[in-house]
């Protein structure tokens, strides 16, 4: 895939992730999938039919070699993927607890990824490109990793190229405190399209009503905003307005991980195909409910053409 075709870069952490395939006190077996947020929009994207590329550092591992031969499958640019020979690939586990809900356990401490710096970041062009996709998860990885997400959002000012921030917040990687600064320098200075939960946006100190959360977010500098609402939906803002957008009953089964992410993925596609904020609602929630049906994070992201074909069928058209 040339420079001239790429749309989309992510900056991030993939990972081997292993779903636990049952709720149970016993030894559990457990499926592997690929996962890591912005690995989740790169292949969200691409499946979408936009053409899209990633960087990072992987090990020189059993695990890393799966992640790029799905990257490769799905046809995702990974020409900028860093071999570490010195440092593994991070994994982790999703099991059930007593009520249902997946705990999750991370192995990721001094993965490889971890050691991604401005010296990788200066190899990376950002010629041709639309979107440049990183999240809180992004920056909270390591110094170095902060050091280079703040290079790329500089790097893509001056590119013209738009932003794309999921706030993502994990408590097993930085403190509250540490988050807020971070995450309001960024939305405030440098994101063009901010995504977040309504938890996330609690921690920033925005409560109360989902559409005054998104105005002043709006308020803040973005372009876009995506309020992930959950089982609720999505509520989508811009200069153009504010609008909610109703879920879609899933098809089989709640699994969640990776929803959100992929929702944020179709919010990218939404903006550089120039959808209305009413089509990028009803979109975004159409590829977010065909996630949840299947375990694993990407296992269930639609292509194009499914998602075309649910809207159809689900979508009042007048």
């Amino acid at each position: 895939m040339v420079n001239e075709l790429r749309q989309v870069m992510c900056f991030g952490e993939p990972l081997i992730g292993f779903f636990s395939k049952k709720e149970s006190q016993d030894l559990p077996s457990f499926q592997m999938a690929i996962g890591g947020d912005t690995s989740n929009v790169a292949l969200g994207v691409t499946k979408l039919g936009h053409p899209a590329s990633y960087t990072t550092r992987l090990g020189n591992d059993f695990f890393a070699e799966k992640i790029k031969e799905y990257w490769i499958k799905e046809q995702l640019d990974i020409r900028y993927v860093f071999e570490d020979e010195q440092h593994q690939t991070g994994i982790y586990f999703a099991l059930y607890d007593a009520h249902g809900d997946h705990q999750f356990i991370y192995k990721r401490q001094n993965s490889a990824t971890t050691y991604y710096s401005i010296t990788d970041a200066q190899k990376v062009s950002l010629d041709h490109l639309k979107v440049f996709h990183l999240s809180g998860i992004s920056q909270a990885i390591s110094k170095s990793c902060i050091e280079a997400s703040f290079y790329f959002m500089k790097r893509c000012k001056e590119f013209n190229v738009l932003v794309s921030y999921d706030l993502n917040y994990r408590r097993p990687l930085w403190s509250r405190e540490y988050f807020n600064s971070i995450a309001l320098y960024t939305i405030g200075h440098l994101a063009d399209l901010v995504s977040l939960n309504l938890g996330e946006a609690e921690l920033l100190g925005f409560n109360g009503d989902p559409e005054k959360i998104v105005r002043a977010i709006l308020d803040m500098g973005p372009k876009f905003v995506a309020l992930k609402l959950g089982k609720d939906g999505c509520m989508v803002g811009s200069s153009e307005g504010i609008q909610y957008g109703k879920p879609f009953e899933v098809e089989s089964g709640v699994e969640t991980t990776g929803a959100g992410d992929s929702l944020t993925a179709a919010v990218i596609v939404g903006i550089l195909e120039g959808m209305s904020l009413i089509q990028m609602a009803q979109f975004a929630n159409a590829v977010a409910s065909k996630v949840c049906a299947a375990i694993g994070s990407t296992s269930g992201q639609p292509t194009r053409e499914e998602v075309d074909r649910f809207l159809a069928e689900h979508v009042q058209r007048k």
